[in-house]
């Protein structure tokens, strides 16, 4: 049986795990509810099948997209101060929910979310749609605050049957320029003990920069991916708004970064990087020397205002296709909607190359050839 032949259900799709399906014959079922990464999929030839998750779970006429594979990258929000307030508060009703089986009535479940918040409910209708559908695959994704809630439906899926592995996967070791870390669970009934990845790349220390795993390739750096930025690590953490948990820019502050001695702009390192662009970059840095003209930063005096120009009055800014290189996605892909919303769409999504990795491990040719024919059906 080849890959072509399977079906997978992604739950609150985005773009990022269709790409990696895409790429890999896979037909996708994709649930999406945001207009603009709805029109991206559609540019990109992907199948939305219906937008609201609930449409999937209830009602007298559920949608049913048959499938041997599931995918979920549910909302983070309410977890992303998991330990502190309102983020503990989430957590709690997520696992108090587990423990009194929740998800075996997606009525009651949505319930839940009357009752607290919609998005603390939403983390579990991917095990609503296990328990329903039995999928022979499953694989789970979200921020590192919401591996208790993985752990907890580990020991659910486990009384059904599956092998289950859960734990934390960092992007930048399966060839992602970028230091994002996600939590994940993996399971699988198909008699095949459930595992990660295998890197591909070696792992970014903090600490030691120059420390490489053995036997893997390095890491890919920031400059490496899109021709300027840092060139002796990853960048910080993609997301839909500032922070690994969100905010108000797709990077974190990444002004910070560019007084670091490894900033760096390579001319014709990549396409996205023009002429016009390097030319804007050089108001920021000599090519040999690291950036100081960061508005606002105490660390620069007088003279080396005066010796490397004018202080900018604005951050240096990615833009969308840079963003983009940097979460792996081709460069053409077909992101819709104005800049925020590309943003939103980008920073939300799975690095393509790392969803790659997960489902290759999920699909390897042994688990294939075990596989009976009727799971396409």
């Amino acid at each position: 049986m080849s890959a072509g032949e399977l079906r997978a259900l992604d739950l609150f799709a985005g773009t990022g795990w269709g790409v990696a399906l895409q790429a890999r014959g896979i037909r996708e079922g994709g649930v999406e509810i945001m207009p603009e990464a709805q029109a991206s999929r559609a540019a990109a030839g992907m199948e939305t099948t219906y937008s609201d998750v609930w449409d999937g779970l209830l009602g007298d006429n559920p949608h049913r997209f048959w499938h041997a594979l599931q995918i979920a990258s549910p909302p983070c929000q309410s977890f992303s101060l998991a330990g502190k307030g309102a983020g503990r508060a989430a957590l709690d009703d997520v696992l108090r929910a587990i423990d009194e089986g929740a998800y075996r009535r997606p009525e009651r479940l949505r319930a839940l979310g009357a009752d607290t918040d919609d998005r603390t409910a939403l983390v579990l209708t991917p095990l609503a749609h296990v328990f329903r559908d039995r999928p022979l695959w499953v694989t789970w994704e979200q921020v590192p605050p919401v591996l208790p809630v993985w752990e907890a439906c580990a020991e659910v899926l486990r009384g059904m049957g599956y092998s289950v592995w859960v734990g934390i996967i960092r992007a930048e070791q399966y060839g992602v320029p970028q230091t994002r870390r996600r939590a994940v669970l993996i399971a699988r009934a198909d008699g095949i003990d459930a595992a990660p990845p295998e890197p591909t790349h070696s792992r970014y220390y903090e600490t030691e920069p120059e420390r490489l795993d053995m036997g893997v390739l390095p890491w890919v750096s920031m400059a490496d991916a899109i021709g300027w930025g840092m060139a002796q690590r990853p960048a910080p953490t993609i997301t839909g708004g500032g922070t690994e948990t969100g905010g108000a820019e797709p990077i974190a502050k990444l002004a910070r970064y560019t007084s670091r001695d490894d900033w760096t702009a390579r001319t014709g390192a990549m396409p996205i990087c023009t002429p016009e662009r390097l030319a804007e970059l050089a108001r920021w840095r000599w090519w040999d020397r690291p950036a100081t003209t960061i508005a606002g930063d105490p660390r620069i005096t007088a003279r080396e205002h005066h010796f490397h120009g004018e202080q900018s009055k604005t951050s240096l800014r990615l833009e969308p296709v840079e963003a983009a290189r940097l979460q792996s996605f081709p460069d053409a892909f077909p992101f819709a909607g104005r800049r925020g919303k590309q943003f939103l769409q980008i920073g939300n999504a799975v690095p393509p190359l790392m969803a790659g990795a997960i489902v290759d491990e999920l699909l390897a040719p042994a688990a294939l050839r075990a596989l009976p024919a009727e799971v396409a059906a």
